[in-house]
């Protein structure tokens, strides 16, 4: 459910085994969110030449996952710190020209757990080197920056500074005529510490144009997550297993941690398709109170700032930082799953199939089920495969919904696992 660790140090090794620093600072991270898709940890001018590998050092990672025999919401703290080298199966060269050098953690091969509870990790990464805007497609391996959650640090005529929890430093954003504003009219409605969720691509020249900026608040907080429990019907609270954040509050120490989160008469409810394709569904999505369920994920927003304490909720053994919020708005935002696919039709475009996850998912544990039907939309992305199969494991991100007991996933992406 949650891999949360700081990413003490990052360098790259050149051709004549010269390191070059792309992380040189404590970074926190947490991997399960991106199951699926990419977001930047730092963007920089590194020398031009040769680069065959890289080292990452991580410090102590917390891993929060669900007993399959007893069914509570287990943590495990893994002690660091740990150095992994790897080695790039082609040479990553760098010239002139901005790339995009994405590592792909393989949670299946990174993560060990025994029947007694017992956590090991041995990192095993992906990667993949890609010029900006190489192939095609909406993908964040080419420089495109999705669904970034985080507040603005300043501003100025065209750009604006923008800060993540997990990020190695602010990013400058530039703005222009084709950005998208949502909630708010432009940049002059923006002021420092307001929480937004951007969209932006990395430019030929090395700048990051901002795409699509949504505002939320001047203040408050924001916390995305896995939803752990769920009491009342409709939902009065829930506890839900953070994931990332921003804002008054919100600390690198609840990442993968247990939340309380309250909901009211007055919390608003949305579905965040983000630029996703959700037409000619054989289906009505539907997400409020009356539809919230344990294993699906969320984003809350409170205009009050994230407290601390109190009891949590789910069954969490061996929790750490308990916190709190009471949530003006809730949306039901993507999340990612790997399965077998099954009920393929012949026919591709448009289509739908059964995707099996695992007996031990903690998705399966939580609803009883192993089986999703999943929606491949004309405007869904296939990456790393030119179709889908029967028999055929893939990764699948999208929105999930309960669907009078059936759970549909609208997908956005389907890849290779």
């Amino acid at each position: 459910m949650a891999f949360a660790t700081n990413i003490m140090s990052m360098t790259l090794t050149n051709s004549n085994g010269t390191p070059t620093p792309v992380i040189s600072g404590s970074t926190p991270m947490e991997m399960m969110h991106l199951a699926g898709t990419m977001q930047p940890i730092n963007v920089l001018s590194i020398p031009q030449g040769t680069y065959t590998g890289t080292s990452i050092t991580l410090s102590s990672t917390v891993v929060t996952f669900m007993d399959p025999t007893t069914h509570t919401i287990m943590q495990k703290t893994v002690a660091g710190p740990s150095t992994t080298n790897i080695s790039f199966s082609s040479p990553m060269t760098v010239g002139s020209t901005p790339m995009v050098l994405s590592f792909d953690m393989d949670m299946a091969n990174s993560v060990a757990i025994d029947s007694l509870g017992n956590v090991s990790i041995t990192p095993t990464c992906h990667t993949v080197a890609n010029t900006v805007g190489a192939g095609s497609g909406h993908d964040p391996e080419n420089g495109v920056m999705e669904h970034m959650i985080g507040s603005v640090v300043g501003t100025s005529a065209s750009n604006f500074g923008f800060s993540m929890m997990q990020s190695a430093q602010p990013l400058t954003l530039t703005t222009g005529t084709n950005t998208v504003f949502q909630n708010i009219s432009g940049m002059g409605m923006m002021s420092s510490s307001g929480l937004v969720m951007v969209d932006a691509m990395l430019q030929s020249d090395g700048s990051i144009q901002a795409d699509k900026v949504e505002w939320f608040m001047a203040n408050g907080v924001m916390g995305e997550g896995m939803v752990s429990a769920v009491t009342g019907s409709p939902a009065t609270q829930i506890g839900m297993v953070v994931q990332n954040g921003s804002g008054q509050g919100m600390m690198p120490s609840f990442l993968a941690n247990n939340a309380t989160v309250n909901l009211t008469g007055s919390t608003a409810y949305y579905i965040d398709p983000d630029g996703m394709d959700v037409s000619n569904l054989p289906f009505t999505p539907m997400f409020d109170a009356n539809h919230m369920y344990p294993g699906e994920r969320v984003r809350c927003i409170s205009n009050s700032g994230m407290g601390t304490g109190g009891g949590g909720m789910g069954g969490m053994s061996g929790g750490g930082m308990m916190s709190n919020m009471k949530a003006s708005e809730c949306d039901l935002v993507q999340q990612g799953f790997t399965g077998t696919v099954s009920n393929y039709p012949s026919s591709g475009g448009q289509a739908t199939f059964t995707l099996t996850l695992a007996t031990d998912s903690y998705f399966a544990i939580m609803t009883g089920t192993t089986t999703i039907t999943v929606h491949q939309q004309p405007g869904t992305q296939l990456l790393g495969l030119t179709s889908v199969a029967n028999g055929q494991t893939v990764q699948v991100r999208g929105l999930m919904f309960d669907n009078s007991g059936v759970f549909n996933m609208v997908a956005s992406r389907i890849m290779n696992p």
